[in-house]
């Protein structure tokens, strides 16, 4: 049994989501081929928020048309508990589970797959279980708030089976999954990464034939309740980014590939731009961080709202599951502040941030969020 930082390794909770199997293959080797490895991660967020009275999605009966509304409060919650297990079944077998939990949930799987294949012997792998799909890295947010591209487009984790493809920091990959009991779905994606003396290079785009099976809470929410429309669309993204010494700058952009009522019958998407800097303040690295968010065609798609982080409030949008339909309630613009540094350990971080959120309809939303992460 090891510590997943045992040797140097990454903990589990700071490997890309996106690309969490391929990341504990780049470490499985660190350790022995019988090893059972385990990690954890912890996340409290203390959060104040202030803006116009939002219509929030109602979460009671759908006989009890009751109107839940979002405008100000604080709060301090635990707002992540993990646990993660992996174990080397021998050179070329590698299983992983992930326990998740809250203050308000009991923990549940929200990963179990295994792995066959060994990168220091062939690079084509392949993945079978439940993760988080792995079409784009979705970056652009702060040290709470995700991006927009993020929580329109970001697939959730899913039962599927992928191969997949790692060399020479080109990564490749094809996964099939189930949107219903009766409907197949597949997504594809590229991602390269490359560092050349002090500049370091990231790119990645991605396909997803249906975005409804990918667990998505926005789009589930705007086109898998009720009577609303259930027509395919499939959608694509890409992201880059360039950074230089303690300097850096990124970019995203995704879209839909089919319109729909839910989209105003046109393409929706999402983009935003972000730039960095990471300076040594008093012995450790100091990451600043400052983007700026774009949405067009998401009127009604709804968005989740920074503030109360616990309970994840979202705006109502166009969900038909008996609360007050709200037109132009999603987020058609949004900026991001934020600061991160490690304290007492490299694995310790705490972080402030701020977001602004605009609405179609003209409404804002302004929150802060003290933010602790821990990772052992």
């Amino acid at each position: 049994m090891f510590s997943n930082l045992h040797e140097g390794g990454l903990p589990f909770g700071k490997m890309n989501s996106s690309q969490f199997g391929l990341n504990i293959l780049q470490h499985r080797n660190k350790y022995s081929d019988k090893a059972l490895v385990f990690g954890g991660y912890l996340e409290a967020d203390g959060s104040v928020w202030n803006g116009s009275t939002i219509v929030r999605a109602n979460r009671t009966a759908k006989s009890e048309k009751v109107v839940n509304t979002y405008q100000s409060g604080k709060g301090l919650y635990l707002t992540t508990a993990a646990l993660y297990t992996a174990a080397n079944l021998g050179r070329y077998v590698t299983a992983e589970m992930t326990l998740l939990g809250n203050e308000n949930t009991s923990p549940v799987v929200s990963d179990a797959f295994v792995m066959f294949g060994n990168l220091d012997d062939f690079p084509v792998y392949a993945t079978v279980g439940k993760n988080r799909l792995p079409i784009g890295s979705f970056a652009g947010g702060g040290v709470w708030t995700g991006s927009l591209v993020q929580m329109l487009f970001r697939p959730n984790r899913v039962t599927n089976a992928s191969v997949a493809y790692f060399d020479h920091g080109l990564s490749a990959n094809v996964t099939l999954f189930q949107t219903d009991d009766h409907t197949s779905d597949f997504s594809s994606a590229l991602f390269y990464g490359k560092q050349i003396e002090q500049w370091l290079l990231g790119m990645n785009v991605g396909y997803v034939h249906d975005v409804n099976g990918t667990g998505n809470p926005s789009f589930n929410a705007a086109t898998r309740s009720g009577t609303a429309d259930k027509t395919r669309i499939g959608a694509v993204n890409t992201g880059a980014t360039v950074a230089y010494d303690i300097y850096g700058v990124g970019a995203g952009w995704a879209q839909t590939t089919h319109t729909s009522t839910v989209t105003n019958n046109s393409y929706a998407g999402a983009w935003y731009v972000r730039a960095g800097l990471a300076p040594e303040v008093y012995g450790r690295s100091t990451n600043f961080s400052l983007s700026y968010h774009g949405a067009y065609n998401t009127n009604d798609i709804p968005i989740t709202l920074s503030g109360s982080p616990i309970n994840c409030y979202s705006t109502q949008g166009s969900d038909n599951s008996g609360g007050v339909k709200v037109s132009g309630s999603g987020i058609n613009r949004m900026m991001i502040a934020a600061v991160q540094r490690p304290f007492f350990t490299e694995n310790v971080l705490i972080g402030l941030e701020y977001a602004y959120m605009h609405m179609y309809n003209h409404q804002h939303s302004n929150a802060w969020t003290l933010d602790l992460s821990v990772y052992f």
